[in-house]
């Protein structure tokens, strides 16, 4: 019998993956609205290339936060030496986000659909929260951001926006980056084509200028800083490829089943890595040149009067982009999270929230620092949730059941009343772990002040404690490829 039941699962995931009859699947083309939510994309239907993964993750990788984060980088005091191996090396976690790309080709689903293997039905609802409420408020930091680009594009014009004109300005930003998101994953593959050609070519422009007013072009040091610097530095630029690791899979579920997986983390790595560390380069090389206590008008004394009204378009480009991923994949995780909506209606919903909070910080009472810094220490559940989701992905080589997946029950998921504790427990601990090893300005725990020195190791901790308590807790599911990477 359990064989039987084993072949008419089998037969019932090959009809849903070619997607027999059922058009509603099809993914739209270009500038008209997808359907699809978290549903399985039947491979009759996926059309994507892995080379589009290189354009997502690029455009949506030319922000100012990598700018920030290079000038911040000045204030720890880290020689040139030190800071570009904390930017190549904390840079490379954007293997992981590659890597959690993957089951996203295997099964056709998004990433906190694909969790539930993990944690179980009721158990991932935790972490999709989470989730959700984490993106959700970038996306609100972008709009704000975004909006300030556009009032300082107008002041630069010598057309100063009042409020009314703010309003409108914050107003058509809105529409046109949640109206993006509505449309979905084909009109962002081309957008984020179009969009990261021409921010790119803006950013290399930058780079000679930069570089000219630098204090230090040819690399000199004037000394080395604490190896707790180093370890904030590191943790600093590492938490934000942490902060895509919950959604890669929506990404790649267009991609052919058989996509190839080295592909697939290239391609990811590549788009993400390349801006990140150019970006932290720049701020960082900058920051040795001017004050760049504001991000924005700290670089207008290193650049030519016109190209500084391209770098704040760039600035306003990079908003743009990074939130056509926030927003749609924020939609999704409410919809992994069970509310019953399309994944239009989901959206929608993110757009009425967050556009709300950047409409109050702009007009009302502007926390965007404080926000950021608190958003900035929401990498202590992720980079947990991030190895338990990777370790998963290692022990069943990349392979799940999707019908399953998407089962009321669970499926093969179900474990206990819906609550894989397996899973849950290795993110508390890693959680735990992530919070015993901050030491920032925000907070400082006693263990990392006491016993580490006051070194922040957060997110080393939080993601190596969690994926090695999976790896070793954990029981191998029946059909897995244990210890396979599944790249190819």
């Amino acid at each position: 019998m359990p064989d039987r039941l084993n072949f008419v699962h089998e037969e019932l995931e090959v009809m849903a993956r070619r997607g027999d009859g059922n058009p509603a699947d099809n993914e739209a083309p270009a500038f008209v609205v997808e359907e699809n939510g978290i549903n399985l994309i039947p491979e009759a239907k996926r059309t994507s290339k892995p080379n589009d993964l290189f354009w997502i993750w690029c455009g949506a990788n030319i922000i100012l936060t990598y700018i920030i984060t290079g000038s911040l980088l000045t204030r720890l005091e880290l020689s040139t030496s030190q800071m570009l191996a904390v930017v190549l090396a904390g840079n490379l976690f954007y293997v992981l986000v590659g890597y959690g790309g993957i089951p996203g080709a295997r099964v056709g689903t998004t990433t906190l659909v694909i969790s539930r293997a993990a944690f179980g039905r009721r158990g991932n609802s935790v972490p999709c929260l989470l989730s959700w409420l984490t993106v959700v408020g970038w996306e609100a930091v972008n709009l704000v951001l975004g909006a300030f680009a556009v009032f300082a594009l107008f002041d630069g014009f010598g057309w100063p926006l009042g409020p009314s004109g703010k309003a409108a300005a914050l107003a058509l930003l809105s529409v046109f980056t949640f109206g993006v998101a509505v449309l979905g994953h084909a009109t962002i593959v081309v957008l984020q084509r179009w969009f990261t050609w021409g921010l790119g070519i803006v950013v290399l422009g930058l780079v000679p200028q930069v570089w000219a007013a630098s204090s230090e072009p040819a690399m000199a040091h004037a000394g080395e800083a604490s190896s707790v610097a180093v370890c904030l530095a590191f943790t600093l630029v590492a938490s934000l490829p942490i902060s895509f690791a919950n959604y890669p899979a929506d990404y790649t579920r267009y991609l052919p089943r058989h996509a190839s997986g080295t592909s697939i983390v290239f391609w990811t790595f590549l788009g993400a890595y390349v801006p990140a560390v150019l970006l932290s380069m720049l701020g960082y090389f900058a920051a040795k040149a001017t004050d760049l206590s504001d991000p924005v008008a700290g670089f207008q004394p290193l650049l030519h009067s016109w190209y500084f009204h391209l770098f704040i378009a760039t600035v306003l480009g990079g908003t743009i982009t990074n939130n056509f991923l926030n927003t749609y994949s924020s939609g999704l995780s409410l919809l992994a999270l069970g509310l019953n909506v399309s994944r239009p209606t989901a959206v929608i919903l993110d757009a009425l929230l967050a556009g709300s909070i950047a409409a109050y910080a702009i007009f009302f009472h502007d926390f965007t620092s404080a926000f950021i810094a608190f958003l900035s220490l929401m990498v202590f559940w992720l980079a947990p949730w991030t190895g338990v989701y990777v370790a998963d992905i290692w022990l069943r080589g990349s392979s799940y059941r999707g019908l399953d997946l998407l089962s009321p029950d669970g499926g093969i998921y179900g474990y206990r009343s819906g609550w894989h504790v397996t899973g849950f427990v290795s993110w508390l601990c890693g959680c735990a772990a992530a919070l015993m090893c901050t030491a920032t300005d925000q907070f400082a725990s006693p263990f990392a002040v006491s016993f580490l020195g006051g070194a922040d190791v957060s997110v080393a901790a939080g993601f190596l404690v969690a994926a090695t308590m999976y790896l070793g807790l954990a029981s191998v599911p029946a059909g897995s490829k244990a210890l396979s990477f599944d790249i190819d």
